[in-house]
């Protein structure tokens, strides 16, 4: 089971009534993100009145010698009416790093899951969704060795890594390590790997770093 600090404890304690037929990792899973700390929580104690969103901060290594293409953003998954916005869509070059980038900290953060497409692409007509690049609109991650100006330049010339989806209090946190914070903190980094074993022959890996 993974999970931090006083999260990890609660689902600890909470597990202690459960019948040991019905605890399942996919179900700890569930309830670490349900209790995890996102978006939602008051700046300065209840009384203040003025929500703050948490931040998370994200960079993206490309270590393959190909052109990574992706879309990438934060949504909550069982919100029948969440918007991903905020959401990135990058071309970055082989051997490469991006800036850091800063999203809302909300329950699922995806690097071209199926999901964040879908809801993206249900939504491009929401002004709160502007999509700037439509070949970076695409389940996974396109790798391609066309070069710039190329027709080919975003499609998966060389090959594809699948998406990649991670979930609040299990693979990722918005803690405050200091209660007069008004933002989370935390960085994830996104490598992208050639990989022949791996569906496509590249594969997506991360790194949660607390700050």
């Amino acid at each position: 089971m993974r999970g931090t600090g006083p999260i990890k404890r609660r689902v600890r304690a909470f597990l202690l009534v459960l019948p040991a037929a019905t605890v399942t990792s996919c179900a700890t899973d569930a309830l670490l993100t349900s209790l995890s700390a996102t978006s939602s929580f008051v700046a300065g104690g209840i009384a203040a009145g003025m929500p703050v969103p948490r931040t998370l901060q994200v960079g993206f290594v490309n270590n393959t010698p190909f052109r990574a293409i992706f879309s990438a953003g934060t949504y909550d998954e069982l919100n029948s009416e969440t918007l991903p916005t905020g959401f990135l869509q990058i071309r970055l070059e082989g051997n490469t790093a991006s800036a850091q980038a800063v999203l809302a900290c909300r329950k699922s953060v995806s690097v071209g899951g199926a999901e964040l497409i879908r809801l993206l692409t249900l939504n491009q007509n929401d002004p709160n969704i502007p999509i700037g690049d439509q070949e970076a609109l695409v389940d996974g991650v396109n790798f391609s060795s066309a070069p710039l100006g190329d027709p080919l330049e975003a499609a998966p010339t060389e090959g594809k890594a699948e998406g990649l989806v991670l979930s609040a209090g299990v693979d990722f946190n918005c803690a405050r390590t200091d209660i007069r914070q008004t933002a989370g903190t935390g960085l994830i980094v996104f490598t992208f790997e050639q990989d022949p074993a791996a569906p496509g022959g590249f594969r997506v890996d991360f790194m949660f770093i607390p700050a």
